[in-house]
């Protein structure tokens, strides 16, 4: 059995949810149940074909994530004293949405245990600071073999409003793989390089 094969074999039986292929790979995508009385939050699961350094780097340029976020027209990205940034995001959804507006604080870190290191990016809508209800999420990345990551990604989105409930689920289980396909583009740019 080869490497790729058996990894393929391995994520069919590790990873819940629906795959989901890209043009640049497999995603494994599930709507979890966050809160009873909020949209639920997509998780989307995948390989990168970059050290999760590197990867770490280009999520954490956050002025530059409308480079590879779908809808997202506009990031900017202001570091706090506390070590947060504070972003500020336009997307540009469908005609039924329209525009949204945000601001959210970004966290990251690097853990270090026994069985390895764990890079974690986490950001939270700030309250009153757009037109949406409430809006986060997180990156987990880990070592997957040498220059390979995995990634989770976590994200509930609530446009309040009168979105339907099941169609903005709908579109974050839509949208996830198209985040890491855009992630896994955007971490080839050489301001990325170690």
């Amino acid at each position: 059995m080869t490497r790729l094969a058996f990894l393929a074999l391995l994520a069919a039986t590790v990873f819940p949810g629906e795959v989901r292929d890209t043009p640049t790979g497999k995603v494994w995508v599930e709507m979890v149940a966050a809160r009873p009385d909020q949209p639920k939050e997509g998780v989307g699961r995948g390989w990168i074909d970059a050290p999760p350094e590197r990867v770490f780097r280009a999520l954490t340029d956050y002025a530059h994530w409308n480079e590879f976020m779908p809808f997202m027209e506009q990031s900017e990205a202001r570091p706090q004293p506390d070590g947060s940034v504070v972003g500020a995001h336009l997307l540009r959804l469908p005609r039924l949405l329209g525009d949204r507006r945000y601001r959210v604080r970004f966290t990251q870190k690097i853990d270090t245990a026994p069985g390895g290191r764990t890079w974690r990016i986490v950001w939270k809508y700030i309250p009153g600071s757009g037109n949406v209800k409430d809006h986060h999420g997180s990156w987990t990345l880990t070592a997957a073999g040498p220059g390979r990551t995995l990634a989770v990604l976590r994200l509930e989105t609530d446009p309040g409003g009168a979105s339907p409930r099941w169609a903005v689920e709908r579109g974050i289980a839509g949208t996830v793989p198209w985040i890491f396909h855009g992630l896994r583009q955007h971490v080839r740019r050489g301001r990325y390089e170690g």
